[in-house]
C-alpha cells in the first residue's frame, strides 16, 4: 500500500492492526473479509449515502436515472470508461477511484485495466460495504485495496496515479473544488482524469424542462467545478451525457503548458506573446505614439524593434554614475 501521511511526511507502516506515522494513527476496520484503513467515516444518516439503507437508496436512484433517461447500467458505464483518454505508460498502472459507491463502475474498470492496482475509496461505509461485495469475483485476479476517506484529503503524494477516476456524488463535497484540486495532485504527470456529476448543461438551464428537472431535484443546477483545474492540462474535454444533465470531464495531466511565448509576430507592430504580456511601458503623449508608429513604418521596421532601439539607445546616453 502507499499510504502517505501528509502531516508528517511519510509512509504510513502497518502495525498491529493499524497504519501508523510519526504523526498519525489510522485504525483499520474489518469489512467483509477486507481490512480497511478508516482515514475518514462520514456520520450515519449524513445523507442518502450514509444512511442504514444506502445501498437500496442508491439502487432505487440509478434505476429512477436510467428509467427517466432511457438507459441502462450497461451502457452508462461501459460509456464512462470508455471516455478515460488512452493511457501512454507501458507496464502495470495504478488507478484511483475517489468514490466509489456501492462500486457499479468497478467491474467495468477492472476489464479496462485487468493488470492494474486499484486503489478505491469512499467516505461512507455503507457504500464501500457495498462496493466490496460487488468485487467479491475478482479476489486473486485484480489488485485491489479498500480505505474509508474523504476525497478532499487524500492520503498520497503528489503524482501516484495514472488514471484518476471519479463519477458522481462530487456536488456532495465539501469542497467540490478542493476535491478536483486533489484529483490533480495524486494524478502523475502524462497521468489522466475523469470526473463528472449532475449539473445540466448552459444551453438547457433556462429551459421549461431544464426548469423542470432542476426543481426535481436541485444538484442538476450545479456547474462543472472547472476553474478549480490547475492550467497544466492537456486533452482537455468537457461533454454532456443523460439528455445533456450529467458533465463529463476528462484530461491529461501535462508539466508545463509548452507554449512559446517567444515567436516575433511579422508585421509593423511586431513583438512577441512575451514582450506583449510583460513589457508593457507607461503611457506617453498619443501625438508622441503616433510620430513612432509613423517613423517605424517609414523604416519598415516594426514599432517594437524601433521602439526598443530607441530605448536601448537613449540609455546608454545616460550618465553613467557607478563612478
Amino acid at each position: 500500500m502507499d499510504f502517505y501521511c501528509r502531516k508528517s511526511k511519510e509512509s504510513f507502516i502497518q502495525s498491529g492492526g493499524k497504519l501508523v506515522s510519526k504523526d498519525s494513527v489510522i485504525a483499520m476496520k474489518d469489512i467483509h473479509g477486507h481490512l480497511v484503513p478508516a482515514f475518514f467515516i462520514q456520520d450515519k444518516n449524513f445523507n442518502e449515502f450514509s444512511a442504514t439503507n444506502a445501498e437500496e437508496l442508491h439502487r432505487n436512484a440509478m434505476a429512477w436515472l436510467h428509467s427517466t433517461h432511457e438507459t441502462t447500467e450497461e451502457s452508462l458505464r461501459t460509456r464512462l470508461i470508455s471516455e478515460i483518454p488512452a493511457v501512454r505508460k507501458a507496464g502495470a498502472l495504478k488507478v484511483l477511484v475517489t468514490s466509489c459507491g456501492e462500486g457499479n463502475d468497478l467491474p467495468f474498470l477492472f476489464r479496462r485495466f485487468p493488470d492494474a492496482v486499484f486503489y478505491i475509496q469512499d467516505v461512507s461505509e455503507q457504500m464501500l460495504t457495498a462496493a466490496i461485495k460487488k468485487t467479491i469475483e475478482y479476489e486473486g485476479a485484480i489488485k485491489k485495496f479498500f480505505w474509508l476517506g474523504d476525497a478532499c484529503h487524500l492520503p498520497f503524494q503528489d503524482q501516484t496515479f495514472d488514471v484518476v477516476y471519479h463519477f458522481g456524488g462530487l456536488n456532495l463535497f465539501t469542497s467540490p473544488a478542493e476535491g478536483v484540486s486533489e484529483m490533480h495532485r495524486v494524478a502523475k504527470n502524462d497521468g489522466v482524469v475523469l470526473f463528472g456529476d449532475e449539473g445540466i448543461a448552459p444551453f438547457l438551464r433556462q429551459s421549461e424542462i431544464g426548469r423542470a428537472l432542476i426543481k426535481n431535484n436541485p444538484l442538476y443546477d450545479s456547474s462543472p467545478p472547472l476553474s478549480s483545474i490547475p492550467e497544466y492540462v492537456d486533452d482537455f474535454k468537457l461533454q454532456y451525457i443523460f439528455h445533456n444533465c450529467f458533465y463529463l470531464v476528462t484530461y491529461r495531466k501535462i508539466e508545463n503548458h509548452n507554449i512559446n511565448i517567444d515567436v516575433p509576430h511579422e508585421g509593423y507592430r511586431g513583438g512577441s506573446i512575451r514582450t506583449r504580456f510583460y513589457g508593457q511601458l507607461e503611457g506617453i503623449d498619443p501625438k508622441l505614439r503616433d510620430a513612432l508608429y509613423d517613423a517605424a513604418k517609414s523604416l519598415r521596421m516594426s514599432r517594437v524593434a524601433l521602439l526598443q532601439e530607441l530605448i536601448v539607445s537613449g540609455l546608454e546616453r545616460l550618465p553613467n554614475d557607478k563612478n
